[in-house]
Order: C-alpha cells, then sequence, then structure tokens
C-alpha cells in the first residue's frame, strides 16, 4: 500500500477535544464563530472572510449539508455526524469536559453513539479546584478533596488531566509553599469569586498534584500558546515551564502541551530534551488550514515522531474535526514524503503513532 493511502486509512485518536452540541438553530452563526477564536463581539462579516469558515462550509458541503441550516430532526443530525467521523477514522476521543459550549450534548455515551467513536473524558484541574472550593470552608479541607478527586479520577473514567495555567497567568509554575498557598486560598475564598487566577494557588495545586497524578498513570495536559482571546500568549510559552519540567518529567510525570502554536518549535524542542514530554499542534490544523504543513515540518525538526500526537481542539461542530483531521493527514503525508532517505516501513510506523498508538499508550496505560 503506497504511503499515502496508508495514511489515508490510519485510525485517528483525538486526545484533546471538546463537547458537540445538538441540531439547534443559527447554524451558519455558529459555525462561522466556531472557526474563530475571537470574542462574540467580533464582527461576524470579518470572520465570514477567513479562510476557516470556507473550509468549515466545504466539508459541510461535502458530507451532505446542502445549507449551513439545523438539521430537519435529530436522527439526520446524528446520521450526518457518523458519515463525517467515519470518513476520517477518528477512533476515540478524549474530551475536555471543563470547557461546556451553549447547548452542549453532555452525555459522552451519546457523543460515541453520534461519532461512531470511543469517548472519554479529561479532567481539568483548575475547574475542578474551584466546584471544590465552593463547598470547602478551609484550604486544609479544599486540599484534601482535590487529592481524592485527583487519585479517584482514573476509577471514574477519566483518561488524563489538564491545566489551564496558561490562561489564568501563564506557565511559569513555582514550587511555592503550603503557608503562601493556605494564605492566597484563604483570600480567594473570601473575594466572593469562584474563577480562579492566583499563580500561587495554581502553582500549588498543579505542583503539588504531580506526585498523586504520576501514581495514576495518566498524563497532565498543559494548554500552551494559541487560544481565546483572553489568553495572554506571551505568558503562555511553553519555556517558562523548564523549572517544572525539570522537577516532575525525570519523575516520571507525562506531560503533553497542547496547540503550541506559535511556539510549535520551543515545544519540539522541549519534546527532544525532556523525557516522558509530549506535544500537538491543534487548533491551527483547523483554525489556520493554509499554514498546516509548514507549522508540521517546523515541530518536526527536532523533536521525536514518538512525541508527536493528532488532536483537533475542535468543538461544537463536526466539521472543525473534519477539517483537522483532513488537512493534518495531508500535511502528515506530504512531510513523511519529503524523507526519501527514510524507508517507508519505517514511516509508516512513525505516521501510526502519531494518529493514534502514542495516544492510546500515554492515555490508556493501565
Amino acid at each position: 500500500m503506497e504511503l499515502n493511502e496508508y495514511i489515508d486509512q490510519l485510525p485517528l485518536v483525538d486526545h484533546h477535544c471538546h463537547y458537540l452540541i445538538k441540531n439547534v438553530a443559527n447554524r451558519d452563526e455558529r459555525l462561522a464563530r466556531v472557526s474563530t477564536e475571537a470574542d462574540d463581539e467580533y464582527p461576524l462579516f470579518d470572520i465570514k472572510n477567513r479562510l476557516a469558515y470556507w473550509e468549515f462550509k466545504a466539508e459541510a458541503q461535502k458530507f451532505g449539508s446542502p445549507a449551513i441550516v439545523p438539521w430537519a430532526n435529530d436522527a439526520e443530525y446524528s446520521a450526518y455526524n457518523q458519515r463525517l467521523f467515519s470518513h476520517y477514522h477518528f477512533k476515540r476521543l478524549f474530551i475536555d469536559v471543563g470547557f461546556v459550549p451553549d447547548d452542549a450534548i453532555l452525555s459522552l455515551e451519546q457523543t460515541a453513539a453520534m461519532t461512531q467513536t470511543e469517548v472519554a473524558p479529561i479532567l481539568r484541574l483548575e475547574t475542578t479546584a474551584e466546584k471544590i472550593m465552593t463547598t470547602s470552608a478551609t484550604f486544609d479541607e479544599w486540599w484534601q478533596k482535590l487529592q481524592v478527586a485527583v487519585k479517584n479520577a482514573k476509577q471514574q473514567g477519566y483518561v488524563g488531566f489538564k491545566s489551564i495555567a496558561a490562561y489564568r497567568f501563564g506557565l511559569k509554575l513555582t514550587d511555592v509553599s503550603r503557608v503562601d498557598a493556605q494564605a492566597a486560598f484563604t483570600q480567594w475564598k473570601n473575594s466572593g469569586v469562584t474563577r480562579l487566577t492566583s499563580s500561587t494557588v495554581i502553582s500549588y495545586l498543579v505542583w503539588n498534584l504531580s506526585p498523586l497524578i504520576i501514581a495514576t498513570k495518566l498524563p497532565l495536559q498543559f494548554h500552551v500558546g494559541y487560544g481565546d482571546a483572553d489568553t495572554d500568549m506571551y505568558q503562555g510559552n511553553p519555556l517558562l515551564m523548564r523549572d517544572f519540567l525539570n522537577e516532575w518529567s525525570h519523575q516520571g510525570l507525562k506531560v503533553v502541551l497542547l496547540h503550541c502554536y506559535p511556539y510549535h518549535r520551543e515545544a519540539g524542542y522541549l519534546a527532544s530534551v525532556f523525557p516522558n514530554l509530549y506535544f500537538d499542534i491543534s487548533l491551527i490544523d483547523n483554525l489556520g488550514p493554509s499554514a498546516m504543513e509548514r507549522v508540521l515540518d517546523e515541530a518536526l525538526e527536532l523533536a521525536p515522531y514518538s512525541r508527536f500526537l493528532f488532536a483537533s481542539d475542535a468543538s461544537t461542530y463536526g466539521e472543525m474535526y473534519a477539517v483537522a483531521a483532513h488537512r493534518f493527514k495531508r500535511a502528515l503525508t506530504r512531510h513523511l514524503t519529503k524523507l526519501d532517505f527514510v524507508p517507508e516501513d519505517q514511516l509508516k510506523n512513525w505516521a501510526a503513532q502519531i494518529c493514534y498508538q502514542t495516544s492510546e499508550r500515554i492515555y490508556l496505560e493501565k
């Protein structure tokens, strides 16, 4: 089988994605809004002049959506999604349940049926910490409950953890003392604001939950770089994680850097020097499709192919998943085809690792 045919038929494990939504009205506007990371007040006119929106529309037409309108009924909507996910050979979806779009399909069982994939959740640390804070009177009670949540995560079906430290303050994680963490927690608790933004509290929980996460054998994901308009991308550079990685990756913590653009080269470098560190270039494969081949080439300049993963960071509509899969496989094929000094069997082995094998290995370890 030729390399391009082999890659085309490979299954995909999407190790970082989000909830799909129900068959609702305003489909055209919702499809446009999900094709950008801009806030809702950003002009729809300009969004519809981005390449991603037009590629989303093209995928919709390819799979039998005659217009960008809601389907006549839920059965047709489900059948449409089954065609789309089947065509691109999606095998598993690992859903970050910490982000919930409007009209989300919250049932993982329903999502599995609609996509004909196996679905499992990822536990977001900051969101979990926020929920536990509202039911905890003291720092000690909060910390005890948070540790229990991490210890029990695997038994409850979670296949990994995620930190959004980059959204809340940045990736300069430090080893915070318990005294300082307790003081910062008290200030947070008394503020009346549930959203956790304290760099002290977040650093403490990520740093000190790491041994427990290692014990679960599950990976810890980090948002890196490109994301919603409220993220400070300057503080989302993974090179800022050096102290954290020096402490924990050598002790067996499996760290997965998500998105990474425009720091995909930095992420590739880190994957080439730190053990147990993996990364992807999700979100650029569907929101920046014209850059996909260049970014993939740059991401793999230094990184081992065994540390690079497919992911979409898709949400809301299946078209976002489809564009990611289409663009990613095309870029991967063109990248590997240029490596004429590598035996074809090895190229196929790398492709299989990237598309699904490595994700299954690191997330589903017994």
